[in-house]
């Protein structure tokens, strides 16, 4: 039985939430912020469309409001670095 594919839009969404979420209550971890970016990295390495991944990682950005960004600096600036690598 073949995995499902998952939505990578979906997916970076709950990522985002999660890790804003948890920041909220315990400070930003760098764990969760490495992961949340580097996984949203591969799913843009997945797409085939160069302008597909250039509009998930402004989807990506989009999530992050911000307030929101005052709890994951680095998370920010990590999804800002790929977006500035991608120019």
């Amino acid at each position: 039985m073949a995995k499902p594919k998952h939505n990578p839009y979906l997916t970076t969404s709950e990522l985002i939430t999660n890790a804003i979420g948890t920041a909220k209550v315990l400070g930003e971890n760098r764990r969760i912020t490495n992961l949340v970016s580097s996984s949203i990295g591969k799913f843009i390495l997945e797409m085939d469309d160069s302008d597909a991944g250039d509009e998930l990682l402004a989807h990506a950005l989009s999530c992050i409001s911000t307030q929101d960004a005052e709890h994951v600096p680095n998370l920010y600036a990590s999804l800002n670095a790929l977006l500035a690598a991608r120019a």
